[in-house]
């Protein structure tokens, strides 16, 4: 049905930070061929906006729940020129005048009608109690009561047909209100003539198959006769609607192996480039994350400020690093909102054949690289320095790659948790469990060997903290001496059995704080859970969405 028409949701969903131009023009870019010369997409996003009256808000944002955006009836047009500029030959409108004032949803159908006219393009809209100027605007018309139909025709006979009927409109009386009072099954009873609101449905399906059975082809710009009844609402009452009996012809030729993946590779690229943007604009989520991590980088400088090298600082030195972790893993979940914000557009658009799951994955997943990157660098630039980690250039280099992974696998944790619970305050709730239950496996809280074995075996190394902890511990210490604290008779003392006394030196290596491991292997593991993490956010995409 993708390739065939587009569907326009009742609710608006469309991207806040953009404007109502890159709403529109992202769109195309997303439909159209990638071949379309770039000329010729801003040429139908500047005729659409034009035949939608969007011309004078072009430059202007959507709007936030923090920034003030354009009206409810230029969003409800914003929503429908999102569908149109992809050119659809059948446009399907949910009560696209719900929630808006009569003269509003007047501009908009007939913003509709306009367009419909100027692209030859067939609109099935659904509407509730149009006044009478948007009802006028109307070709055909079907009523529905109860799931069956009464009346289908043009919309000049709805009068002549219900007076006919027994029903006939009261002079002054918009024939659509009129209907409705007549098909209206709130009421079990009518007051003005009081027969049972059901008898009243049943008697006017009844009518209408009838008269729908004396029609020939000529009467009707429709073959009722060659048509496939649709199943009845219930049992026991008659088949009041239609289905035609012929299939869509395809409109998009099939199209090489090549052509798709030059497609969809493009289609990543756009993906990307939006997401950018709206990550730009975004205050709350860019700039805000900065000052966090820049705050914390700070906090972490005055409270650990200059630790000495002796072994009674040892268990401080790695505290910095189990706070560095829990830092990162708490921000996190500033991924949720920015995910359910976009998950009304990603629900549009997959429905409407604009892209897939996996354009939509790999896009996300690449966007957030250089942005963590960003943050990794800014949290350790001002801390490692002012707490006196280990200061070798390649060290820090190393911390700053670890501390980017961490952020990535808690990210990808947290936008995983979103999709599976789209909610809020349910998907808060199911990231901040899980951060507090990796911090107690990882190996800091409880040693890694005095963990229960039931925890030990699986929960300790499937968790991502536990390879980043690892990973930043043996980078600090690995190769540093600590001096050991000196008793009365001269002798060392040390918090960790040191391997140098035999040396004569009061001190110990770096190693017996935590058991080395292969760095290389610790970061392979971790890329490997942050792909779990994206290949499970895809699959949840394609049965969620």
């Amino acid at each position: 049905m993708s390739d065939l028409g587009s569907y326009v949701a009742q609710d608006d969903a469309l991207h806040g930070f953009l404007t109502v131009k890159d709403n529109i023009r992202y769109s195309a870019l997303l439909s159209l061929p990638h071949d379309t010369p770039t000329n010729v997409i801003d040429g139908m996003v500047r005729k659409t906006l034009r035949s939608l009256g969007l011309t004078d808000v072009r430059k202007n944002r959507i709007g936030t729940h923090f920034q003030r955006g354009i009206s409810g009836g230029q969003k409800r047009r914003v929503t429908i020129a999102s569908s149109v500029v992809t050119q659809p030959r059948i446009l399907l409108c949910d009560e696209p005048t719900s929630g808006l004032d009569s003269r509003t949803g007047y501009e908009v159908a007939s913003a509709i009608k306009r367009l419909a006219q100027e692209t030859n393009t067939v609109v099935l809209a659904s509407i509730h109690q149009p006044n009478f100027e948007t009802f006028s605007l109307f070709d055909h018309v079907l009523f529905l009561a109860g799931g069956h139909c009464v009346y289908q025709g043009p919309i000049n006979g709805v009068v002549s047909y219900f007076a006919k009927m027994g029903y006939p409109c009261p002079p002054h009386m918009n024939p659509a209100d009129h209907v409705i009072n007549i098909i209206n099954t709130d009421f079990d009873v009518a007051a003005e003539t009081g027969v049972p609101d059901h008898e009243r449905v049943q008697h006017l399906a009844k009518a209408w198959i009838a008269h729908t059975s004396s029609l020939t082809p000529s009467d009707s710009e429709f073959d009722l006769r060659n048509s496939t009844p649709v199943a009845p609402a219930s049992p026991g009452m008659p088949i009041g609607g239609f289905k035609l009996a012929f299939e869509p012809v395809r409109l998009r030729v099939q199209k090489s192996w090549s052509y798709r993946v030059i497609r969809e590779l493009r289609r990543v690229w756009i993906l990307f480039k939006r997401t950018a943007l709206i990550i730009r604009r975004n205050i709350m989520l860019a700039g805000l994350r900065f000052f966090i991590f820049g705050l914390m980088s700070v906090l972490l400088a005055t409270i650990w400020l200059h630790l000495e090298k002796t072994d009674a600082r040892v268990n401080d030195r790695v505290s910095v690093h189990f706070f560095s972790i829990a830092v990162f893993s708490a921000v996190s979940v500033a991924a949720v909102p920015l995910y359910l914000e976009e998950r009304p557009v990603l629900i549009r658009e997959r429905n409407n054949g604009l892209y897939g799951a996996g354009a939509y994955t790999i896009a996300n997943s690449a966007v957030f690289i250089p942005y963590l990157f960003g943050c990794s660098v800014v949290y350790s630039s001002i801390g490692y320095w002012a707490v006196g980690l280990k200061s070798n250039g390649f060290a820090f280099c190393r911390f700053v790659v670890y501390v980017f992974l961490g952020m990535y696998a808690a990210e990808a944790q947290a936008l995983l948790v979103a999709a599976i619970i789209p909610d809020f305050v349910g998907a808060l709730a199911g990231v901040g469990f899980l951060i507090g239950f990796w911090m107690c496996v990882e190996g800091f809280l409880v040693r890694a060997p005095s963990l229960p074995r039931f925890w030990y075996y699986w929960a300790h190394w499937i968790d991502y903290q536990t390879f980043v902890f690892s990973l930043l511990v043996q980078n600090d210490f690995v190769g540093e001496t600590f001096t050991c604290t000196h008793i009365a008779d001269g002798s060392c003392h040390c918090s960790v059995p040191s391997s140098l006394i035999s040396k004569g030196q009061c001190a110990l290596t770096g190693v017996p704080c935590y058991s080395p491991l292969f760095a290389a292997l610790y970061v392979g593991v971790l890329i490997v859970i942050c792909l779990v993490h994206r290949v499970a956010f895809y699959l949840v995409l394609v049965f969620r969405t």
